[in-house]
């Protein structure tokens, strides 16, 4: 009931203050674990992201939101669970695994933290790892406009298509490929798949 309210509370406001445009919102599955993995620029992106998305999104956030009792509570009520910075936690991979075992959507920021200028920067090795141990797809999406967050100033969510890494993933192992190795490779297309969202973004402005 919390998310519901929640989920339409922002919206509402985001088509108010950031004239909020969504595309590509049928690439996201509405049932299965699934990943929906962004860029991302500031505290504005997980709320908006999840407006966006057709149904609830779990999220993983820094340790630190955690802290404090009351808004811990209230963003795990929200689907929220926390991680580490700076290291590899493994009971957040493990979470994350799990959740989208259950068929839960999970947001996912592969950057690791919030960007400094509004550029891209190198994907983590992390959502590789769940990828392989989950077996989900892969939804990329790119949020522009909230590196700079004004009111009034519209901000874009674009979804891609699903990227399926399960024939890459067997390869690998058939290959006998380290698995650090394949993390890295499947967080490396990620981030290429994002990017492409910006460029589609860039090349329609041009038009």
């Amino acid at each position: 009931m919390l998310y519901q309210f929640a989920h339409v509370l922002v919206f509402f406001l985001a088509k108010i203050c950031f004239s909020l445009r969504i595309e590509g919102v049928e690439n996201v599955p509405k049932v299965g674990g699934v990943i929906v993995s962004a860029n991302h620029n500031s505290y504005f992106d997980i709320p908006l992201l999840g407006c966006a998305l057709p149904r609830p999104a779990d999220n993983i956030a820094k340790s630190e939101l955690f802290k404090n009792k009351i808004l811990g509570h209230f963003f795990r009520k929200l689907g929220g669970f926390p991680i580490r910075r700076g290291k590899a936690d493994r009971l957040a991979m493990n979470e994350s695994i799990h959740r989208l075992k259950q068929g839960r959507l999970l947001s996912y920021y592969p950057e690791g933290t919030r960007s400094k200028d509004g550029n891209l920067q190198s994907g983590k090795p992390g959502i590789g790892k769940v990828v392989v141990e989950s077996g989900v797809k892969v939804v990329p999406a790119y949020i522009q406009g909230t590196h700079r967050v004004r009111l009034f100033h519209s901000v874009r969510i674009r979804f891609g298509k699903p990227i399926d890494f399960s024939e890459q993933i067997e390869t690998a192992k058939k290959e006998g490929m380290h698995s650090k190795t394949l993390y890295g490779t499947i967080s490396t297309k990620v981030m290429k798949e994002i990017s492409a969202l910006n460029d589609e973004h860039q090349d329609t402005n041009k038009t």
